[in-house]
This record gives C-alpha cells, sequence and structure tokens, in this order.
C-alpha cells in the first residue's frame, strides 16, 4: 500500500477510470464520425477507418497485455498504457488529416487493449478469493455507464464545441487516473 490509501481501492479507481475511458471512446466517437468526415473532406466509407483502426489495435494487444504485464510488472504496464491511451486521445484531437487521425486511433487501441487484462489481472490479485465476487462486480461501472454515456456526452460535445472534444475529453479522465495510479498503486 502507498499512501493511506487500501490497495483494493487504489486499483478499483484506477481500474474504473481506466475502463470507463476506453468503453466510452468506442461510443462516444460514433456520434462525431459525420462532421470528421466533412471537416477532413472525405467519404463515409474513409470515416470507417476510424473506428477499424482503434478496434483491430485493440484486439491485436489485448492478449499481448498479459505477457507484458507479467514481464514488466502489472503497475508499469497499467499506468503506460493509461499514457499511451491518454497521450494518443489528445493526438487524435489535435489531427489536422484523417491519416493522422487513424493512426493515432491505432495508437489509442494499443493503449486501450493492455488496460482490460492488466487491470483485471491486478484487481484480482488485490482482493482475496473470496472477495472476487465483489471485486468483478466494480467492472458494472464501466461497463454500464461508459456505453450509454458515450453518444449522449459526444452529442453535446459535437454540437457546442467541436469534434475534436470527443477526443479531448479522455484527457483529464486519464491524467486523474494516472496521477492516482503514480501515487497509489501497489
Amino acid at each position: 500500500m502507498r499512501g493511506r490509501i487500501s490497495e483494493k481501492v487504489a486499483v478499483s479507481v484506477v481500474f474504473v477510470a481506466a475502463m470507463f475511458m476506453s468503453i466510452m471512446d468506442v461510443t462516444i466517437v460514433n456520434v462525431a464520425l459525420p462532421r470528421i468526415g466533412h471537416d477532413f473532406r472525405v467519404t463515409p466509407t474513409a470515416v470507417d477507418g476510424i473506428s477499424i483502426a482503434f478496434l483491430v489495435s485493440l484486439a491485436v494487444f489485448i492478449p499481448a497485455s498479459g505477457w507484458l504485464g507479467d514481464r514488466y510488472g502489472g503497475r508499469r504496464v497499467l499506468l503506460a498504457a493509461i499514457v499511451v491511451f491518454t497521450g494518443a486521445s489528445a493526438l487524435c484531437g489535435a489531427s489536422t488529416s484523417l491519416g493522422e487521425l487513424v493512426a493515432f486511433r491505432v495508437l489509442q487501441g494499443v493503449g486501450g487493449g493492455m488496460l482490460a487484462p492488466v487491470g483485471m489481472a491486478m484487481l484480482f490479485r488485490a482482493f482475496p478469493p473470496e472477495e472476487r465476487i465483489r471485486a468483478s462486480s466494480i467492472l458494472v461501472v464501466p461497463t454500464a455507464l461508459a456505453p450509454a454515456l458515450g453518444p449522449v456526452l459526444g452529442g453535446l460535445l459535437v454540437t457546442d464545441l467541436s469534434w475534436r472534444w470527443v477526443f479531448f475529453v479522455n484527457v483529464p479522465i486519464g491524467l486523474a487516473a494516472f496521477a492516482f495510479g503514480l501515487l497509489f498503486l501497489p
């Protein structure tokens, strides 16, 4: 335990924040796709690459993350994944072309793909076997709330600000999760 927060609380907070970001990202971006296509003057088919790039890299890095966590430690890999995901989110929001945005979505998927397996392993290590059902119920928060909130928040951001904010919204969440994890994760 670092500081005065228990390992269970530290892992739970960081994991929920990271998973919320990653899961919400799948649905929040869909609302912005037409506006992104308009701004970059590309066809709707070309815009599909934004979602496909993220999902493919996410799928590729999910299995690799277990090995990385075993080799370099869960804390290190989880914090690195948060940094990669958050940094890539900022880069996505700052993209000046569709090609850049697709490339940064690949990078975002790399970070996102490492969040769930490493975070889940850390969560299960923090909780003894008799408390693991309770630990897995922690996942209800991001898995139920994030996909529902994504389209609503995405619509508000695209309408009131810009499509870029569907990516920038991850930055404060990611920075807070990283700082909290750096201070309190064992």
